[in-house]
């Protein structure tokens, strides 16, 4: 296999889609996590995954509560989800308070975003 040059190879673009929220009255872009972004999202999985084994080993926690990948929903959103002028539309805890009142919609733009930073939609159900 031959060396490749610069100018052969198209520059990497994160992957978009366009979704309808109806709970918003408009449209929004959903991207993919570049990659520290999803570093990031995977450690924080990790160590949320790791304080609830804890937690229940200590004898602190009953009921499993929510899942690491329930507490990732609204940082996945705070991050992918971007209005007209490509700027982020919300904050993570803006997006805790959509989804309070339009859970089916955030995770519909949950999933969205999920696939888009290539994760499996398996791996989501598991989370």
């Amino acid at each position: 296999m031959a060396v490749i040059k610069r100018g052969q190879v198209p520059a990497p673009t994160l992957p978009k889609e366009t979704v309808e929220v109806e709970a918003l009255g408009g449209d929004v872009v959903v991207r993919g996590l570049l990659l520290t972004e999803r570093l990031d999202l995977e450690a924080r999985i990790a160590q949320q995954r790791l304080a609830a084994i804890q937690a229940k080993a200590d004898g602190k926690v009953k009921d499993d509560g929510p899942t690491a990948g329930d507490l990732a929903v609204p940082m996945l959103l705070a991050r992918c989800v971007l209005d007209a002028d490509s700027l982020e539309l919300w904050s993570e805890e803006q997006w805790q308070a959509f989804g309070c009142r339009h859970q089916e919609q955030a995770l519909q733009l949950f999933n969205v975003a999920w696939r888009l930073s290539g994760f499996k939609q398996d791996d989501a159900a598991k989370n």
